[in-house]
């Protein structure tokens, strides 16, 4: 695929050995011949001693244009420009000791210790917006069911299959509000402080709204908890997070939270981060003005859930709703927001996932370091393994969450009808082959659709963010080759206007 950059730079991107480049317009010229379907080996052998003019650039001679010949030459026998079997390509499978084997080396376990509040934010996912799968009750997890599901883990974690060693592995607790439950977490933690893995440690993380940080402090404090505390900014920032009744909860939150800051300067600073909800009451230049200033700290920053919104509210949501990019940009002092919240940032992110996907520089093990020094047969494309249609993650290989009702899923953004499998006090029930098959027969409904998209190399698609219950899911993601180009020339525009990033996120960034 050929591409233009806003400044006019020319690159050939590459979907069989996925790689981009910068590419010299005699070179893209001879590129455009052989797209077009002509015999280019014929048209370099026809050519007399005069020069040809060439589109953006001029007159070329015949030397140089050996040069770039030897070019093209060089790329078609590395396997460039063979057309990639995507039907071929798209058929893997996940097999029931795939599934085991990335469970074995999941990095956290987390709880959904209550399905209650003691807020009730508007724009909650259990709020008026949305359609609702799994309404919100009463319900607490049982501590048995918890202690049940490490135990079965940590046979996982201390077996060969584990091959993460000395990595941190997350007890988390989610909510609701976990610490609506406090005995529940006081339990786990001292039952997780007995277990004795073999090649993880253990620590623990908390998703809190910050009303009753000033009663558990201390225990958060004494067992080193990772806090990631949710707040909206100020106080008219914050407004949509109210009490049952209606009133403000901010100057509540913020006690507590000055509290904890006195009186543990260090652990605050080491341990506590905040999570923001852009919407229609706040802005990014806001929330980072705001959050630097009265805590020194960098807020992540998110977007209110545009899946699932029910359509007697879609007219209010979209007034609530605010997009990262609109009001970053607007900002005045974009250039100091930009450096201190970099991978938050909605370009960043997106030239990220570029330069994983389509740069042919990123590796994820040594497997495919190894895979992509295999040398070539001339005029073939390198050997490619099957990958499994779509963006969706191995199941378990992040995380594995568990719902107060014992139901067993990949992460806690997917819809509860998507369960795996059940946990009680007694037992945990999880049947790997079933997992598979039912994986793969999504993958099945969606590989045509995959197989037509011409970002199918670096899908980011989770099919659970797709109406899987309907007889024909159709893909969100789809892109035709039209669309796809101009998201690479954008990245592309992106990285010759600000390189810097470029290098920062080679030198500095794990991207995986």
């Amino acid at each position: 695929m050929l591409l233009e950059s806003q400044n006019k730079n020319k690159y050939l991107y590459d979907p069989t050995v996925k790689n981009t480049q910068w590419c010299h317009p005699v070179l893209y010229h001879i590129i455009q011949l052989h797209h077009r379907g002509l015999d280019v080996d014929q048209w370099y052998g026809e050519l007399n001693d005069d020069p040809i003019q060439i589109e953006g650039y001029g007159t070329a001679s015949k030397p140089e244009i050996a040069y770039y010949y030897r070019k093209y030459r060089l790329l078609r026998e590395n396997g460039f420009f063979s057309p990639p079997d995507s039907g071929h390509l798209l058929s893997g499978r996940l097999s029931p000791g795939q599934i085991k084997s990335s469970l074995a080396n999941t990095r956290q376990a987390t709880f959904e210790v209550v399905d209650y509040c003691n807020l009730e934010c508007a724009y909650c996912a259990y709020g008026k917006f949305y359609n609702i799968n799994a309404p919100r009750g009463d319900r607490k997890l049982n501590t048995g069911t918890a202690k049940t599901v490490l135990n079965y883990l940590l046979d996982l974690l201390n077996s060969p299959l584990n091959q993460s060693h000395h990595q941190v592995f997350y007890i988390g607790f989610y909510g609701g509000e976990p610490l609506l439950n406090f005995p529940f977490i006081r339990e786990v933690v001292a039952y997780a402080h007995q277990l004795k893995p073999v090649h993880n440690h253990f620590r623990f993380n908390m998703t809190t709204n910050g009303l009753l940080l000033g009663k558990y402090m201390d225990f958060l404090v004494e067992h080193d908890f990772d806090l990631l505390i949710s707040l909206d900014g100020d106080e008219y920032s914050n407004s949509y997070r109210v009490f049952k009744d209606g009133t403000p909860a901010y100057s509540e939150i913020i006690k507590n939270i000055d509290t904890l800051a006195a009186k543990y300067p260090s652990y605050f600073q080491t341990n506590v981060n905040f999570n923001a909800v852009i919407h229609n009451r706040n802005t990014v230049p806001g929330l980072h003005s705001y959050f630097k200033t009265r805590f020194g700290k960098i807020p992540s920053i998110g977007e209110l859930n545009s899946s699932g919104v029910a359509a007697a509210m879609r007219e209010e949501f979209l007034k609530t709703y605010a997009n990262i990019g609109t009001t970053l940009f607007q900002a005045e002092d974009y250039s100091l927001i930009e450096k201190d919240m970099f991978l938050n940032l909605p370009n960043t992110r997106g030239m990220k996932s570029f330069l994983q996907q389509c740069s042919g520089f990123i590796f994820n093990d040594y497997n495919e370091v190894a895979a992509a020094g295999n040398k070539t047969e001339a005029g073939k494309p390198p050997k490619q393994t099957a990958q499994i249609p779509t963006g969706t993650c191995i199941p378990f290989s992040r995380k594995v969450f568990i719902t107060v009702q014992g139901k067993i899923l990949p992460c806690e953004r997917i819809g509860q009808q998507y369960s795996l499998g059940m946990a009680d006090e007694k037992k945990v029930d999880l049947d790997f082959e079933k997992i598979a098959d039912t994986y793969n027969s999504y993958f099945d409904r969606l590989k045509k659709q995959c197989c037509s998209c011409a970002n199918w190399e670096a899908c980011l698609q989770c099919i659970f963010y797709l109406n899987m219950d309907h007889p024909q899911p159709r893909c969100s993601g789809l892109l035709n080759d039209e669309e796809f180009a101009r998201y690479l020339s954008t990245q592309l525009s992106y990285l010759e206007k600000n390189p810097q990033t470029y290098f920062k996120v080679m030198k500095e960034v794990r991207l995986v």
